[in-house]
């Protein structure tokens, strides 16, 4: 059964008003979090979000350099934004993205904390054409790992989502 917090005591917990918490919470839910609200009881989550952890994964990786943001308009945008700083295998990832692309600059809705979001920057001595296919196969490995990690709604499907802009 889901917890519920008021209002007024999330106010006390954060030293804000009720009318602040208010806000915060429709930004949540702009950003495509389920938050319930129930007059009476206060608000609620359907189940936890599961937040990334910077310092894990910078544990876990024996290459490369890893930025993890809450909220960013692009991954994609942020390593382009650094390339002269970057050495291959430097990574962002986002628990949300306002300005998400995929393939072609096609944008799409990246809700809070659901999915993850991660731009991965690789320099290639042969240049681009060296690169044909490669995001693809990428992208099924890394479906595929999750797969076994226990994500249950991945596909290799969503591998082609992987492919970078102007494939």
């Amino acid at each position: 059964m889901a917890s519920f917090h008021s209002g007024e005591q999330l106010g006390e917990q954060l030293g804000m008003s009720r009318a602040a918490i208010n806000k915060h919470i429709q930004t949540l839910r702009d950003w495509g979090v389920d938050v319930f609200t129930v007059p009476g009881k206060g608000y609620s989550l359907p189940e936890p979000i599961h937040l990334l952890d910077e310092k894990k994964i910078s544990q876990e990786i024996d290459h490369g350099r890893v930025t993890v943001l809450p909220v960013i308009d692009s991954t994609n945008q942020y390593l382009l934004d650094r390339l002269d700083e970057l050495t291959s295998g430097d990574a962002c990832v986002a628990e949300y993205q306002q300005a998400g692309r995929g393939r072609r600059g096609r944008k799409w809705f990246s809700p809070f904390g659901a999915n993850l979001y991660l731009s991965m920057y690789w320099r290639l001595e042969q240049g681009p054409a060296a690169a044909i296919g490669l995001s693809l196969v990428i992208g099924i490995v890394i479906a595929e790992v999750l797969q076994q990690l226990g994500a249950e709604q991945v596909s290799r499907e969503m591998a082609k989502r992987y492919l970078p802009a102007g494939s």
